[in-house]
C-alpha cells in the first residue's frame, strides 16, 4: 500500500513504490530485526536503518533539516535503492566472489570502522573547561574578530540587451521621482521591473552584506548615500542601477560573550582533533615489517620490472659454471 503521505506530497518518482511505515526506533543487535519497509523499487528494498545509516556521517543537527525536504528524501531513497538493485544484479552475477572485489569490500569496511573508532575515541574524552583559553585568544587578538561595517540595500538593475544606455537610464530616472513622490517604492518595481538575476528570490534586497561584497561602482554609490535615500543612476558592469540604502551599522568589534560560544566550540574541536591525531600518530610510528624483496613482487605485478625468466637463470647459472672452471 502506498504511503499516503508521500503520496500527497509527491515525494517519490512514479516508477518507486512507497509503503506505509511509521517511524521505528533501530533495534539492537539483540532484538527483532524485523522493520517494516519504507519504500521497494525492483528487488530492492529500503528500510529506517537504511536511513540512520544514511544519515550517520551528517552532523546531528543536520539531520533534522535534511529529512524535513521532500526532495532529498526522494533523492536518498532513488540512490539507495539503484545502488541496493545494482548489488543485488552482481550477487547474481556472483561478482561477489572475486577475491578482489571481496578485499574491496572489506577495505570499505575498515574506512567506516575507522570513523567510527575515532568518533568514539572522541566521545570518550574527557573534555576540561574552556572558556578561559577562549577568552585568553579573544584578548590575544580581538581585531581578528571585527565585524565590518554592513549595510542593507535594495536595487533595481536595468541592462541594454534591449535597450540603449540612454533608454536605461531615463527609466530608472522616472522611477527614481516616483519613488520620490510615494508613488511607488523599489521593492514593488524590483519584483517588477530588475533584471537582477537573484531579483526572483530576494526581490533586490541585500541584506546585511559589506562593501566588499558588491562591486567597487555599486559600493562606492552606497558610501555616499544616508539611510533611506535614493542614488543617482549608477553603472556597473551589470548594467544600470538605481539604489536604496536601508539600513548601516558601523563596524566594531563584538564582546567577548558575543564570541564565547564561538570560541568555546572551537577550542573543543581543536582538542578533540589533538587527540585524534596523536593516537593516529601512536599507530602510524608502530614497526613496519616489510622489505626490498617483500616490496618487489609489487614492482613485477604493476610496474614494468620484468621477472628474470627460467631460460635467462639458467644461462647465468651456466656462464658463471664456465668462468669457474677457466
Amino acid at each position: 500500500m502506498k504511503h499516503g503521505i508521500f503520496a500527497a506530497i509527491s515525494l517519490i518518482a512514479a516508477s518507486v513504490v512507497v509503503y506505509a511505515a511509521p517511524v521505528v526506533e533501530p533495534t539492537s543487535a539483540s532484538g527483532s530485526t524485523n522493520l517494516q519497509v519504507i519504500a521497494k523499487q525492483g528487488q530492492a528494498t529500503v528500510d529506517v536503518l537504511d536511513v540512520d545509516a544514511h544519515v550517520a556521517p551528517m552532523a546531528p543537527a543536520d539531520r533534522s533539516a535534511f529529512i524535513d525536504s521532500p526532495k532529498r528524501i526522494e533523492q536518498m531513497l532513488a540512490h539507495i535503492l539503484l545502488r541496493r538493485n545494482l548489488a543485488m544484479e552482481a550477487r547474481e552475477l556472483k561478482l561477489d566472489k572475486d577475491p578482489v572485489v571481496q578485499r574491496q569490500m572489506e577495505q570499505a569496511i575498515e574506512g567506516v570502522l575507522m570513523g567510527k573508532r575515532l568518533d568514539q575515541l572522541a566521545a570518550t574524552l574527557v573534555i576540561p573547561d574552556m572558556e578561559a583559553l577562549a577568552r585568553e585568544r579573544f584578548l590575544a587578538d580581538s581585531d581578528r574578530f571585527k565585524i565590518p561595517e554592513l549595510v542593507t540595500v535594495r536595487h533595481v538593475l536595468l541592462n541594454t540587451n534591449s535597450r540603449s544606455p540612454t533608454e536605461a537610464i531615463a527609466q530608472l530616472e522616472a522611477w527614481s521621482e516616483e519613488i520620490r513622490a510615494g508613488k511607488r517604492t523599489i521593492e514593488d518595481l524590483a519584483k517588477e521591473h530588475s533584471e537582477d538575476p537573484g531579483v526572483g528570490s530576494n526581490g533586490g534586497l541585500y541584506e546585511n552584506f559589506s562593501l566588499d561584497k558588491f562591486v567597487p561602482e555599486f559600493s562606492a554609490a552606497i558610501k555616499a548615500l544616508k539611510v533611506g535615500e535614493l542614488s543617482p543612476v549608477v553603472l556597473t558592469k551589470f548594467g544600470y542601477h538605481l539604489i536604496q540604502l536601508e539600513s548601516r551599522s558601523a563596524e566594531r568589534i563584538p564582546s567577548f560573550d558575543d564570541v564565547k560560544g564561538q570560541l568555546i566550540a572551537q577550542a573543543k574541536e581543536k582538542f578533540i582533533a589533538d587527540a585524534q591525531r596523536a593516537h593516529i600518530e601512536k599507530l602510524k610510528v608502530l614497526p613496519v615489517e616489510a622489505s626490498e624483496e617483500s616490496i618487489a613482487p609489487l614492482r613485477i605485478r604493476y610496474g614494468k620490472l620484468v621477472p628474470p625468466s627460467a631460460d635467462s637463470a639458467q644461462e647465468s647459472t651456466g656462464q658463471t659454471a664456465d668462468s669457474e672452471s677457466k
